[in-house]
């Protein structure tokens, strides 16, 4: 029993482990404006899997608003030209 625990603890390390990486990476390769990128690494790395969770649910949402709008994909896909 003491040996599932201790391997669902190391799982469960590891998963958090590899969440804050990929937080970490994508701040660092995504976010725009130096002093922003450097605040948000600070605080992902700082504060481990929390930063990470707030960095997750606050910050990264906001680079995709907008992207999926009409109006932006209006320049990328016109409108089809009208039927007679």
């Amino acid at each position: 029993m003491a040996i599932l625990l201790t391997l669902m603890a190391v799982g469960l390390f590891l998963l958090a482990s590899l969440f804050w990486l990929w937080m970490l990476v994508d701040c660092a390769m995504n976010e725009s404006g130096d002093g922003d990128k450097l605040v948000w690494i600070i605080i992902i790395v700082f504060t481990h899997f929390i930063g990470a969770v707030v960095y997750f649910l606050f910050r990264r949402p906001r680079r995709f608003e907008g992207t999926n709008s009409p109006q932006s994909r209006r320049g990328i896909y016109p409108s089809p030209p009208p039927r007679p």
